[in-house]
């Protein structure tokens, strides 16, 4: 597999050598409980060959909390998966896209989030991907690229910023901007800010 990590934990976005990806953003449940670490989860998806498998992966039994699992495969099959300590709840990708971001979206899901203020830019981000996504049918790497680097509503923005006067440590900021290609096998990305950093390939051999 090729994935992108950081911080020394284990690798969670990325694809593999049989057309599974995976996207994970963080979701906020009030119902952590000690068990199986969420990482752990997200690194076994890598490991799949089929997406029933991938699925399965986001929903092993003790886990201790949840990602939002955006999988897909290399026929043009999407879910987004949303996961909780408990609870799940599953979406089908129709349009030939989805988009999420932190806040939950199921009705399953929404009953058991914690509501702090950092998901209303969450809310504001996922309409405007939305929105750009809707505007084009026939997608490129550069026009994903350039939905990567929109700054609506900055600094809370798609491409997130550091505040000038604001310990970097005390606010979240994009670490990096990624387009994969499941049909060449290769992955696009920019570490840090992609209106800031060009987008660097890297290509999975068989």
């Amino acid at each position: 597999f090729l994935a992108m990590t950081y911080g020394g934990l284990l690798p969670n976005v990325g694809f593999n050598a049989y057309g599974i990806a995976q996207l994970i953003d963080s979701v906020y449940p009030n119902d952590s409980r000690i068990g199986i670490p969420r990482l752990v989860m997200a690194r076994a998806v890598l490991a799949s060959r089929r997406l029933s498998g991938a699925l399965g992966r986001t929903l092993v039994p003790h886990r201790a909390a949840g990602y939002n699992h955006l999988l897909a495969d290399d026929h043009g099959e999407l879910y987004s998966v949303e996961v909780s300590a408990r609870k799940f709840d599953i979406l089908y990708g129709t349009d030939g896209y989805m988009v999420h971001t932190n806040h939950y979206l199921t009705r399953t899901m929404i009953e058991i989030e914690s509501d702090p203020e950092e998901l209303i830019s969450s809310r504001v981000r996922y309409f405007r991907a939305d929105r750009l996504l809707r505007q084009n049918s026939k997608h490129t790497i550069k026009t994903l690229q350039a939905i990567q680097k929109d700054h609506v509503n900055l600094p809370n923005s798609i491409c997130n910023h550091n505040i000038q006067g604001i310990d970097p440590l005390d606010r979240e900021s994009t670490i990096s901007a990624m387009v994969i290609d499941l049909t060449s096998r290769e992955m696009h990305i920019a570490w840090g800010n992609p209106c800031q950093n060009s987008y660097h390939t890297y290509h999975l051999n068989d």
